[in-house]
């Protein structure tokens, strides 16, 4: 009897936020749409024809030899962008901000493209360069065209020079599907082995798709499967890869695996209330320096509570 009404009060559930535009029961059975594969062909067309694969999407000529690069993640925006104009205010006041980086889950729900675009204005309007990379929510509803209508690809690398001549180099990887695919798994392979040799201070991967799970806010389904997780990390090892910057999973975790450390930022939820966090990334000399942050409300505090869990 209990296990009936569960399970009525599933589909019940379900019905209800499928309705609201808040579950995509299409995609719950059949996967996103489109799958990685045509997501990393359509990117990779993109890429090619305006040069990006080779000369990358952006050159950022920072002001001063230490700057920063402003992450968030899973802003899930569904009506509300509070956090999130907070956050692009706090970047676009801090002089050393180069660059703000998306995660992921910029969206909840159908039809909130717009809004968040809307939010994002202040920054295109100050010049101030934005980079993304799609998760699982942005393709909900068939919604990868309005992804690509503002950000036109998801996989891509851009590189920032400071005024030393040193660079480094940024990687996007499309993980929205939590795996790669075979195609995208050999482009990365490839551009690492080719961007190794040229002389970059530091390389930093960013994706979506986490890693490492410590806990249980995502099913096991929810991340890449073990094979592909110890192909992409030894594969980030060999080529000396510092960071991989990612969200998904809504708590804030720094896992350190053979000399990388894999950094889960965690959610910026309207709704997180005090839980709500996002991260500084900080370029000084040979060092990287990435500050885990909270946020409540419109009023920011630092929290040192980034814990950190040495895999080696």
């Amino acid at each position: 009897m209990k296990r009936s009404l569960y399970i009525s009060f599933i589909i019940l559930a379900t019905i209800t936020f499928a309705s609201c535009d808040r579950i995509d029961v299409a995609g719950i059975f059949n996967g996103s749409s489109p799958h990685h594969d045509a997501r990393f062909k359509q990117s990779m067309e993109y890429n090619e024809t305006f040069g990006i694969n080779e000369s990358g999407l952006q050159t950022i000529h920072a002001t001063e030899n230490t700057y920063e690069i402003y992450w968030a993640t899973d802003v899930h925006v569904a009506g509300t962008t509070v956090l999130l104009d907070s956050f692009i205010n706090l970047a676009l006041t801090d002089y050393y901000c180069e660059a703000i980086v998306f995660g992921g889950d910029i969206i909840d729900a159908k039809n909130n493209y717009p809004l968040f675009y809307k939010s994002l204005e202040p920054a295109v309007a100050s010049g101030m360069p934005l980079f993304c990379t799609p998760g699982n929510h942005d393709l909900c509803f068939g919604q990868w065209k309005e992804y690509v209508e503002y950000w036109k690809t998801s996989v891509y690398w851009f590189q920032v020079i400071i005024p030393s001549g040193e660079k480094d180099l940024f990687i996007c990887i499309d993980s929205a599907d939590a795996t790669l695919g075979r195609a995208q798994f050999n482009w990365l392979k490839d551009l690492l082995e080719k961007k190794s040799k040229e002389g970059y201070r530091h390389i930093i991967v960013f994706s979506h798709t986490h890693m490492f799970k410590k806990d249980s806010n995502n099913a096991n389904g929810a991340h890449f499967n073990t094979e592909e997780i110890y192909d992409i990390t030894s594969l980030l090892s060999k080529y000396h890869v510092e960071y991989y910057m990612n969200g998904h999973d809504h708590t804030p975790e720094v896992t350190i695996y053979k000399n990388v450390h894999y950094v889960t930022i965690g959610s910026m939820k309207d709704d997180y209330k005090e839980r709500a966090a996002y991260a500084v990334m900080t370029m000084f000399g040979k060092h990287i320096d990435v500050s885990l942050y909270r946020m409540d409300g419109e009023d920011y505090w630092f929290d040192d509570e980034s814990d950190y869990y040495d895999e080696e």
